[in-house]
């Protein structure tokens, strides 16, 4: 069964009560001896259209979404055991890996991509970096001096820092704007206040569809696999019943793939409705987040890898990694049919 989501208003407060729950949490799951799934996610279109898919229903656990905008709060909450699972970009954990004081090993691994999926229309990048008509931009050389918006974590991080590389360009020579999370550095750039944006596509597609912003580079060029991603903590992972009900809930959630591609309209609605995007923006994100689960296999282990030396090179990151240590193959079944 599922539980109602989180209201946007409680946004701020999501995190601190599900600690101050924390404390009760573990004799109630005792008495009821039934498994608890708290799933970050980082605004309510998921957790919507599983809803309307009705695929949850039935399950011999309980899920809870909890909805906590950006990557940087989805990793606080799984560090603080406030989530079980969160969401997150795929290069999210290179970050986290590659500046954590103690190195990750396979004993002590604290977080790992158990599950990703991306988009399935090409007409849409995941992950962009745009930049608005009126700034001139037409090369990267004429990123130089400009305002760029951007957030910390994720591949939206990672698309800002490889086409400041691809530009030759370091931070000293833009004007950096860090903002929270992707819905504060998309509204800054739509409105006017940034030159160059990058992160999510849908979020600014309607200002490249209007003609006042257009592309300059994709994921895609520059070799980011830009999948989204559910990332559990390791205790998460290595605890039979809650594994076990992790990968029926993934499963679940790929049967809902199914439902969305069958049911466009309604998606469509859903997105106006309880989303309440704007008619526009929801027609485009229908097809922008009609997806499909992808595997962790070697060749996205090996392009993750390639991300992380290069940062290295360039001193984003102070040392090498191993990428393979952040992702998990053991839920390949359940949501690819993989191993």
């Amino acid at each position: 069964m599922t539980r109602p989501l989180l209201s946007r208003r409680t946004f701020g407060l999501a995190l601190s009560g599900l600690l101050l729950a924390g404390a009760a949490l573990a004799p109630a799951q005792a008495q009821t001896s039934r498994v608890k799934l708290l799933i970050g996610f980082q605004d309510t279109t998921l957790p919507e259209t599983v809803a309307a898919s009705k695929v949850l229903e039935g399950t011999p656990y309980d899920v809870e979404w909890v909805i906590l905008p950006g990557p940087a709060a989805q990793l606080s909450a799984l560090y603080s055991k406030a989530i079980d699972v969160g969401h997150m970009g795929d290069t999210s954990l290179i970050i986290e890996q590659g500046k954590a004081r103690t190195p990750w090993t396979a004993e002590n691994v604290p977080l790992q991509i158990v599950a990703g999926w991306r988009a399935t229309d090409a007409q849409y990048p995941p992950i962009i970096t745009v930049t608005r008509t009126d700034a001139r931009i037409e090369t990267l050389a004429d990123l130089r001096g400009k305002r760029w918006a951007y957030n910390f974590g994720g591949f939206n991080y990672l698309q800002y820092v490889l086409s400041l590389q691809k530009a030759g360009l370091k931070p000293a020579d833009i004007q950096p704007i860090q903002l929270g999370d992707q819905s504060a550095t998309s509204a800054a750039f739509n409105a006017g206040r940034a030159d160059v944006y990058s992160g999510n596509f849908a979020a600014v597609a309607e200002a490249v569809e209007r003609g006042d912003a257009k592309p300059l580079l994709t994921s895609d060029q520059l070799d980011i696999p830009a999948l989204n991603v559910f990332t559990a903590r390791g205790d998460v992972v290595r605890d039979r019943a809650k594994s076990e009900a992790l990968a029926d809930f993934l499963a679940r959630v790929r049967r809902h793939w199914d439902w969305y591609a069958a049911n466009l309209d309604t998606v469509e609605k859903i997105y106006t409705e309880k989303v309440k995007q704007s008619p526009a923006r929801a027609k485009i994100s229908t097809v922008y987040l009609k997806a499909t689960f992808r595997p962790l296999d070697d060749a996205v282990i090996a392009r993750e890898q390639a991300i992380a030396d290069v940062l290295v090179a360039s001193g984003d990151l102070p040392r090498k990694i191993d990428v393979s240590l952040e992702f998990n193959r053991a839920f390949n079944a359940a949501t690819t049919g993989g191993n």
